[in-house]
């Protein structure tokens, strides 16, 4: 195993190691740089890999982040969603079936009988072979969990008030329990690729969205039982959560996920001081810096997140959320020195 594989892996375990790695939510920003579209992109397993790993090689990543949009379950799922030529695609925020329908059609349903999740899957595999080859670690995103997936299936905004009323409650939990059966098969088929990691979306899980209280009423449950269905699997994996999650550290510690990914919303030194030594932390400078701001304010953004955990584990530098687009070369280039003087 390469000298960079096992330096992530060590980090994600935890480890104190001689240098924090780095990653890069950069999906949108190697397409764009490669010349393709997102419409080519998401259609091509060849070019997914090409955009992919010239990033990689072109600001010497430690990782490759495979990922296509926030709607590829949820199409395989049936729902209604916009493709645009350049831009990801997107699930409808109004969606077709009502929610008392929805856990019967989404329970069992075939994620091999869609060709995104075929591409995907055959991108996946290749970019693993090449990580091999290359010395870099591979994580898989197996695209949305169950809570997010429920949210995009039913509509974001119907999902929200149907939170509220108790008479869906028992709708919920049914259709959460089967978008939970759909996000387990597809972390599976993703580390069948020999991915080094799979990873996953809950963003409307933060408290940007929702409140602690329905967190630990509709989600917390899942999260914990997925760590232990991925645990018993050997998957090794990592969460995503959008927004604010101070308010619910000590309940993401006690779900029994090894490795969060939080954005910039979230304090970093709240995590050390929650969570050091019982989950490691991907993030979690601003998106949006790499955008707007200065190859030095994105340098004293990503070391001051380095600083607290240098030297005692815990870290892998990435970006709380995706990169857009438009990114700055030279704000990436100086977010990846950062961790490394």
């Amino acid at each position: 195993m390469g000298e960079r594989i096992e330096l992530v892996k060590r980090a994600f375990a935890g480890e104190a190691v001689e240098r924090i790695p780095v990653m890069a939510h950069n999906f949108l920003m190697a397409v764009r740089e490669a010349g393709f579209t997102q419409k080519q992109f998401r259609e091509s397993p060849d070019v997914m890999v090409k955009a992919m790993t010239e990033a990689t090689m072109k600001y010497d990543l430690d990782c490759v982040l495979l990922d296509v949009d926030t709607a590829l379950l949820a199409s395989a799922c049936g729902a209604d969603v916009m493709y645009p030529d350049d831009l990801a695609a997107v699930a409808k925020g109004t969606q077709p079936v009502p929610l008392e329908e929805l856990p019967d059609k989404v329970k069992d349903v075939d994620l091999l009988a869609s060709p995104r999740v075929r591409h995907y899957l055959e991108a996946a595999e290749r970019l693993v072979q090449w990580g091999n080859e290359n010395d870099r670690f591979i994580r898989i995103n197996a695209d949305q969990g169950a809570f997010s997936l429920a949210c995009i299936l039913t509509g974001m905004d119907e999902f929200m008030m149907d939170l509220l009323d108790e008479d869906y409650e028992d709708d919920i939990n049914r259709l959460l329990d089967a978008t939970y059966s759909v996000a387990l098969k597809m972390h599976e088929l993703c580390f069948a690729t020999g991915a080094h990691m799979t990873s996953y979306g809950n963003s409307s899980e933060g408290c940007s969205v929702i409140s602690p209280a329905c967190f630990r009423q509709f989600a917390k449950e899942r999260e914990t039982r997925l760590a232990a269905d991925l645990k018993a699997r050997g998957i090794p994996y990592l969460c995503h959560i959008c927004g604010d999650v101070n308010p619910i550290l000590p309940d993401l510690v006690e779900t029994g996920c090894p490795a969060f990914e939080l954005d910039w919303k979230t304090d970093a030194n709240r995590v050390f001081e929650v969570a050091h030594g019982k989950f490691t932390l991907s993030g979690n400078v601003d998106p949006a810096l790499f955008v707007t701001g200065t190859p030095d304010e994105v340098y004293a953004a990503a070391r001051k997140v380095c600083d607290i955990f240098r030297g005692k584990g815990g870290l892998v530098l990435c970006s709380g959320c995706a990169l857009g687009p438009q990114t700055k070369s030279e704000n990436l280039e100086a977010f990846v020195r950062a961790a490394r003087d």
